[in-house]
């Protein structure tokens, strides 16, 4: 067993038996690496990663390779859900030197952490063009011992691309919300659905922006790329469709082909996406899909009492989808007399429609009712249940936590399972209480808090503290948002030039200066902050929140636009600044009024929802209003304008009536 045996992290703990003799990302490795005049090697990687299996089977477990990379090298592997910061900054050095990106990520660093070549995966043979992974090795080693002048200028320029310079204020233009809606829209694949002619990732945070901009302007257009976006999606393999959720990525344009690794990340956005367009449409069929969704999230990701686990893997025994595909032989002798109708609807062919032989992944194209087949679906489900897991990672990560329970505190809303609420508010009370320690909201729990969070993990908490406050009216959820954003202020912020830090200051170095404006994996958190603090403003009546907002909007608006489909987060969060939310002020006592708040929820995902109960807390929202003849009441107001008190449910209900 090598140093990484001790490590909490599963995806380093999976690398303890390789003979390689791995570091954890440590001090320690660096000083060796400068005492013996070597390279350090830097592995990036992830648990629920397919092609990390694959070099790890290749390589890392592979004698002669582990000899060549003990021998030339320091190696170090790092996690990049427990460490995206090293991620953040070394892809883009890779992206710099090579034009490539994504996992595993391998890099040759100086004893200084300096990155000088690197790529992906390495082939252990040379194949397509690639030279072998030892062949690579050679060669920086020799380079690093033979030609320094050589390393040392690549690390220069490197530095000088990767500076960042501080993006200065430019006056928000009111008219890019409309702008970068045609830019995005210029990308929909009119055919399949979704953005892009190859393999397809979501977009979550664009189809979230493109509904909160319907909302606003009812362009048809716009909700036809959200509508055929979404039934391509959940008509595909790209959909779980036996067991309901997400798989991370399409291999294909038509959504066929997923990559199979279901992210804890992945799964809280969508279900949030098909949440909204429910909200919005009305349509059954994604009511159907949230459900199914939802029936998941409980199932499979869920931990008790709260939170939930990050990452079910792709591969099961070296077998890319393994678990979740199935023979025509499965389907036929799990089914019998009904599968012949089920296997012409899902595409089940006798040799397989996957890769892997005789091996059907099950999509339904123009499918648009998913109760067809229930009972088949649920019997395939228990089958599948019997088979062996692949692996589930069992750590929770704060911010993938917050960003599902802010999507169950919405379900909630919109599909009325108490269950969502009550795993939502549990799942607060553990990250507060369990994970937010003296000052400190830490990014991982396995059985204790370890590693000091990032800036999304901030941000996505803040953000969930508030919705649940929207949902439950609760004043301690909201007093929660607040003290986080003190802390979250103290260590991230940048108050000489604005905007925030992805690194706290104690771990900034010239590498990690980032200040997150692009969704990767989760919201961006410079806009997703600035999100945060114009609903502090809605809900406390401060005006310091909104003007904090606003220069948040005003630092990051050249960059936005310059990167139209990376930016969904903050187009939504500047659509939410230009177009005021609907606001709502119910009157009432409070079980009648809990019902009307949830009432509103359920139909309008860009409101500011108050219930005055008669609490002792009195909010500036509150003044002049009361209830009409004793009634429960409401009041609306939108754009500065209000309408007149409201005290007949039918007259609320006409209100919020779908676009």
């Amino acid at each position: 067993m090598n140093r990484l045996a001790g490590e909490s992290s599963s995806y380093l703990k999976s690398a303890a038996g390789q003979p390689v003799d791995w570091y954890p990302w440590c001090d320690e490795a660096f000083k060796k690496a400068k005492r013996e005049d070597k390279t350090v090697l830097l592995s990036i990687g992830a648990v629920w990663c397919h092609w990390c299996h694959v070099m790890a089977h290749e390589s890392w477990e592979d004698s002669e390779t582990a000899h060549m990379v003990n021998e030339l090298f320091v190696p170090v592997k790092v996690d990049r859900d427990e460490r995206p910061d090293l991620d953040k900054a070394y892809q883009e050095a890779v992206g710099m030197l090579t034009g490539q990106g994504g996992w595993p990520l391998t890099v040759f660093l100086t004893p200084e952490k300096e990155p000088f070549y690197g790529g992906t995966y390495f082939p252990k043979i040379s194949m397509h063009g690639m030279p072998s992974f030892m062949e690579v090795m050679q060669a920086v080693s020799k380079a690093y011992k033979n030609n320094p002048g050589a390393i040392s200028h690549t690390v220069y320029q490197l530095k000088e691309l990767m500076a960042k310079a501080p993006p200065k204020k430019e006056a928000i233009d009111e008219e890019m919300p409309g702008s970068v809606t045609g830019d995005i829209l210029s990308s929909f694949d009119t055919a399949n659905g979704g953005f892009g002619r190859s393999m397809k990732f979501p977009y979550s945070e664009i189809l979230l922006f493109l509904m909160q901009r319907y909302e606003d302007v009812h362009d048809g257009s716009v909700w036809h790329a959200v509508d055929k976006t979404l039934r391509g999606m959940a008509a595909g393999g790209f959909y779980d469709q036996v067991g309901g959720g997400f798989h991370r990525y399409a291999v294909d344009p038509a959504w066929k082909v997923p990559h199979f690794e279901k992210m804890l990340n992945d799964n809280a956005l969508l279900l949030r996406v098909y949440l909204n367009a429910y909200r919005l449409s009305g349509a059954e069929y994604f009511r159907q899909v949230a459900n199914e969704t939802n029936a998941f999230v409980f199932r499979c990701l869920a931990r008790e009492p709260a939170g939930f686990v990050s990452s079910i893997d792709a591969d099961l025994q070296g077998e890319e989808g393994a678990y979740f595909t199935w023979t025509e032989a499965d389907i036929r002798s799990i089914l019998g007399d009904s599968a012949d109708a089920f296997i012409r609807a899902y595409h089940v062919e006798p040799g397989g429609n996957f890769e892997a032989h005789g091996k059907n992944v099950l999509y339904t194209p123009g499918e648009h009712d998913k109760s067809r087949f229930a009972v088949e679906k649920q019997k395939l489900l228990e089958a599948r249940q019997k088979r062996q897991l692949p692996f589930i990672d069992t750590a929770v990560h704060a911010g993938w936590t917050a960003l599902m329970a802010t999507s169950l505190a919405m379900a909630y809303n919109v599909l009325g399972d108490i269950r969502c609420l009550d795993h939502a508010t549990k799942t607060a009370g553990f990250l507060m209480d369990s994970m937010y320690v003296d000052g400190t909201l830490f990014r991982i729990y396995t059985d204790r808090p370890s590693v000091d969070g990032f800036l999304d993990d901030y941000a996505c908490t803040i953000e969930a503290l508030i919705e649940l406050f929207r949902t439950t009216q609760q004043p301690r959820y909201l007093e929660s948002a607040v003290q986080l954003l003190a802390a979250c202020d103290e260590k991230f912020q940048d108050r000489e030039n604005g905007g925030y830090f992805y690194v706290q200051e104690k771990d900034r170095t010239p590498l990690n200066m980032d200040k997150p404006i692009v969704d990767f994996s989760v919201p961006a958190s410079n806009p997703q902050m600035a999100l945060s603090l114009m609903k502090l403003h809605y809900y406390t009546g401060d005006l310091g929140y909104l003007g904090r907002a606003k220069e948040l909007l005003e630092i990051f608006t050249a960059e936005a636009a310059m990167h139209p489909m990376g930016c969904g987060t903050y187009f939504s969060a500047l659509d939410y600044y230009l177009n005021r939310p609907l606001e709502a002020v119910v009157v009432a006592g409070r079980a009648e009024g809990e019902g009307l708040v949830r009432l509103i929820n359920s139909r309008v995902d860009k409101a500011v929802v108050l219930l005055d109960h008669g609490q002792g807390r009195r909010l500036p929202a509150f003044e002049g209003k009361a209830m009409l003849d004793g009634k429960p009441t409401v009041y609306f107001c939108s754009e500065g304008a209000c309408e007149a008190p409201m005290s007949d449910i039918k007259k609320v209900k006409a209100y919020l009536s779908r676009p």
